[in-house]
């Protein structure tokens, strides 16, 4: 064989390689059409679960923080109306006006105190009702989206395991293919497939790529058909396929 043969015999056998890699992959896409937007869905109602239980973390831990803070004002509130019917008392029992006044002044900062706890004690209740509602609302929404998780991951499994088959075969097949082609000549067609919604070759339709639909010139088009070299659109970088 001539080293011309020889040349258009390798640029035959890439161009029929890349034919049938393109067909491969079409396959393998029309298998993740199937599935539809399952995976994207999965992953979405994983992140919103996990949204979720931050929250009901988060609001947990401030529910605690909550009725620690209720419990302590709730003691100091004892204490002051202790110490209120303490000076109360010591009121009646007191000789001097200056007896008087410090039991007074006492008695009214306890009071200011008693004041400040029952303001707390209500605004803690408050809080505590609020996240409680929050929580028991949140909590049923993550139950809601558990379960629509595991009813979209059923359906996803059983999609896998109708196609798995498939796949695998053409997944090897795929491995085969590329196994054969030069290097570069698989590196262009992935780039090119990544970036072209899926298609690295894109075959002659009336005198056009049938990729971009760009114009071939009628001797690039014959250079196609005869399959002699290797041919790419030079509008969308496509190898062209007769």
């Amino acid at each position: 064989m001539t080293t011309q043969a020889n040349v258009e015999a390798k640029a035959r056998e890439a161009v029929k390689l890349l034919s049938e890699l393109q067909e491969l992959d079409d396959e393998l896409r029309e298998i993740e059409l199937e599935r539809g937007d399952l995976p994207e869905e999965v992953v979405k109602l994983s992140a919103e679960i996990e949204g979720l239980e931050l929250f009901i973390s988060q609001r947990q831990s401030e529910l605690s923080a909550s009725a620690a803070e209720l419990t302590t004002r709730t003691q100091t509130l004892a204490e002051a109306k202790d110490k209120q019917s303490k000076y109360q008392q010591q009121l009646y029992a007191v000789k001097t006006s200056r007896e008087y006044d410090a039991i007074t002044a006492e008695a009214n900062f306890v009071k200011q105190e008693i004041t400040t706890c029952e303001h707390a004690i209500d605004r803690e209740t408050r809080r505590q009702n609020d996240l409680g509602r929050a929580i028991e609302e949140r909590s049923a929404q993550l139950e809601s989206v558990r379960q629509a998780e595991r009813d979209k991951k059923s359906e996803l499994e059983s999609k896998l395991a109708e196609t798995a088959g498939d796949e695998n075969a053409l997944l090897e097949r795929r491995r085969g293919v590329v196994a054969r082609l030069h290097g570069p000549l698989y590196a262009h067609y992935e780039r090119i497939r990544v970036n072209k919604d899926g298609r690295g070759v894109a075959r002659l339709l009336d005198g056009a790529c049938g990729g971009c639909f760009a114009m071939i010139p009628p001797q690039i088009q014959q250079n196609v058909r005869l399959m002699n070299d290797i041919v790419m659109c030079e509008t969308c970088g496509r190898y062209l396929a007769p």
